[in-house]
């Protein structure tokens, strides 16, 4: 018996119930995607739609669950059977919520080699994995945008093609992978690689009830759900069934359901008109107008449904306009003008600083202008490098563990992951001489019967066992360490600190790594943003950020040190690159009986003793144009001379690469000697 929450309990979120029963009833709809903060009942709307599916019929034996009246979309096997003239058993099965782990490895996913069977038999048989459970039914992805590389370029291909291709240890073959695809996320945790996203044609954004009368519902349908299962379900129970026969005949008109071509006109219209990317929007629009008509009980397509089906198909795959604001259908939440307005967010000055900025006032760093492209050859430290040819952004990195992608075998005392094909290759060269063994062996014993026989199959001993060796893309952490004293207060220098920062949140977000921001000011440090994928948060607060005070560069370093080795015991396979946006002045001591700069060195030389890979980015170099307007020219090329020695002595310290601000959006070429007027030799 089911125990699951009841669908029809779910309180309000009417956009996430619309889409998911469309996305059930138009088995062409190519998935839904909900997105929301923690407590938006994600997981529980997904998990509850299960009851409600629809039965169908499926060949009895078939491990695929293929349709027994659809030769095209019958597995290899069943396909032969009936070109033999078989007739196949069948059976009514109800469709079922397949979940496909966070940390589920790749043999897990597409099948692997029934160990057993290759052992014993010397055959190597095909294991189904959960894209074979998933056929014909629901694939549920939980936190959708952390799944590693390799395992979404598998879910991308089977979902283009509605089969899984497999070629590995010497089997090869394809069966069918026709799912419905859910994926759920919460966005501070990162966004969704572009290719993926697309594949969703219907995406929900979910915010938490805000009426105080509907929370009060949920947390007393909560509280009597867990109190007594069973007396809540049978509380919704005929709203269940009437759900699931409205969902039964909507499957069955769905096909019948007919749309004007002027209507496919508009939509195509509407659809260049916002510039929406590639074809998939335009056909997305069909289809889940299609199912939203056929679950309405509409023989025919109309303009509404259209409008919503746009409300459903357009936003992610339009930029620069607010989401959920297309078409008047019966989910439209806002005017387009009230939801423009909101989406300013990005790169306006926040409303209120201490959304943003709990340590204090400060003068607003100058906003409206652009950010500029950053060569990635400009931040490439020595130490970067290296690390980047086991352990980096962009660079696979080989695991112990069994998540990643297999590559290659080894040899090793304990094997937990066996590696077949080296396996059998290691065996083979064996096979004749353990062959007569086993003869011998027989032959003493054959008085004993049949009973005692050996089976005929490879003969595998513990030496010849392998370990796959797997493949991953390690964790990457960029940490940003901004210097928001008053020292960055002239013009030129607050605004291109700024510009900077915002390019270099932007090449961390086209890598795809995790970025956190802290800040030092006035008396201390504190971390702006933490440890974060959502790179449209982080620059938001970057936007809303604050200069004026003291320069603690030492507490600004601690606190980065800190954070950093906070993560690494997190996550042993965590990559972290920190980079400093700093003047180099410092100010105030880090201890009590401290100096300012003996302590900001000390801070520094943590990151060098640590192996932690960073840049100095210095936003004074040919930016700070104060001394010029105090001292004499030639005193104050003197001051900078020094200052830009003693930043680069700092940057020694700190084992990181010294770049000037100015030459960040190229490649850099710095400095080298100069006279006693500051003048490059």
């Amino acid at each position: 018996m089911n125990s699951g929450y009841p669908f029809a309990a779910i309180v309000d979120q009417a956009a996430m119930k619309r889409a998911l029963l469309v996305n059930v009833v138009n088995p062409t709809v190519s998935g839904v995607l909900l997105r929301g903060e923690r407590g938006t009942g994600k997981s529980t709307a997904v998990r509850a739609l299960a009851e409600v599916l629809p039965e169908r019929e499926v060949v009895t034996d078939c491990p695929y669950g293929c349709p027994p009246d659809d030769v095209e979309r019958m597995c290899e096997t069943c396909r032969e059977r009936v070109e033999r003239g078989e007739e196949l058993p069948t059976e009514r099965r109800e469709m079922r919520v397949v979940d496909l782990p966070l940390n589920a490895s790749e043999d897990r996913v597409v099948g692997s080699i029934d160990l057993q069977s290759a052992v014993s038999e010397g055959t190597a048989r095909f294991e189904p994995g959960i894209l074979a459970e998933a056929n014909r039914n629901v694939l549920y992805v939980d936190e959708v945008n952390l799944l590693d590389d390799h395992i979404v370029d598998v879910l991308l291909d089977a979902a283009a093609m509605g089969e899984n291709v497999v070629e590995r240890e010497g089997v090869s073959l394809r069966h069918p992978a026709d799912f419905v695809l859910v994926g759920t996320m919460n966005p501070e945790e990162g966004g969704l690689r572009p290719q993926l996203l697309d594949r969703f044609d219907i995406v929900v954004d979910l915010t938490a009830v805000d009426d105080p009368d509907e929370r009060i519902e949920i947390a007393d349908r909560r509280e009597r759900f867990d109190a007594d299962p069973d007396g809540f379900r049978r509380e919704f129970r005929d709203e269940q069934r009437e759900l699931r026969a409205r969902i039964r005949e909507a499957r069955e008109r769905v096909e019948a359901v007919e749309i004007d071509e002027e209507l496919l006109h508009d939509a195509s219209y509407e659809a260049l008109r916002q510039r929406a990317h590639g074809m998939r929007a335009d056909i997305a629009v069909e289809r889940v107008a299609r199912g939203i008509a056929a679950l309405d009980g509409a023989a025919a397509v109309d303009s509404a449904h259209v409008a919503e089906a746009q409300y459903f198909a357009f936003p992610h795959r339009v930029e620069g306009v607010g989401e959920m604001t297309f078409g008047d259908g019966a989910l439209a939440t806002g005017s387009d003008e009230e939801d423009a307005e909101g989406d300013d967010d990005e790169d306006s000055e926040a409303d209120g600083d201490e959304d943003v900025d709990t340590e204090g006032g400060g003068i607003p760093i100058v906003e409206g202008e652009d950010s500029y492209g950053v060569d990635p050859t400009a931040i490439d430290p020595p130490k970067d490098r290296t690390m980047r040819d086991d352990l980096a952004r962009r660079t696979p990195s080989r695991v112990d563990v069994r998540s990643g992608r297999y590559v290659r075998s080894r040899q090793q005392e304990d094997v937990d992951d066996v590696a077949i094909d080296a396996t059998v290759r290691a065996a083979a060269p064996h096979q004749k001489r353990r062959a007569a063994g086993r003869a011998a062996d027989e032959a003493g014993t054959a008085d004993e019967g049949d009973a005692n026989a050996r089976p005929s199959g490879i003969e595998i001993e513990p030496r010849d066992l392998r370990q796959k060796l797997r493949e991953r893309t390690a964790r990457s952490l960029v940490v940003f360490v901004v210097d928001a004293s008053g020292s960055v207060m002239s013009g030129r220098q607050m605004m291109e600190t700024k510009r900077g920062l915002l390019s270099l949140v932007e090449d961390a977000y086209r890598a795809r790594d995790r970025v956190a921001v802290v800040v030092f000011r006035g008396e201390d440090a504190f971390t702006l943003v933490e440890p974060t994928r959502n790179h449209r948060m982080a620059r938001a607060a970057v936007s809303g950020l604050t200069v004026g005070g003291n320069t603690p560069l030492a507490h600004g370093l601690v606190e980065a040190y800190q954070l950093v080795q906070r993560e690494r015991r997190r996550d042993q396979d965590l990559y972290p690159l920190v980079v400093l946006l700093s003047d180099g002045q410092s100010n105030i001591a880090y201890r009590e009986d401290g100096d300012a700069k003996a302590d900001a060195f000390r801070a520094a030389a943590l990151f060098d003793e640590h192996d932690i890979p960073s840049v100095f980015v210095d936003t004074g170099y040919e930016l700070d144009t104060t001394p010029d307007e105090i001292w004499t020219d030639r005193k104050a090329r003197r001051m900078k001379r020094k200052r830009f020695e003693r930043n680069q002595t700092f940057a020694e310290t700190m084992g990181a690469d010294y770049l000037p601000l100015v030459e960040l959006p190229r490649e850099a070429t710095l400095p080298t000697d100069r006279d006693e007027e500051g003048q490059t030799a």
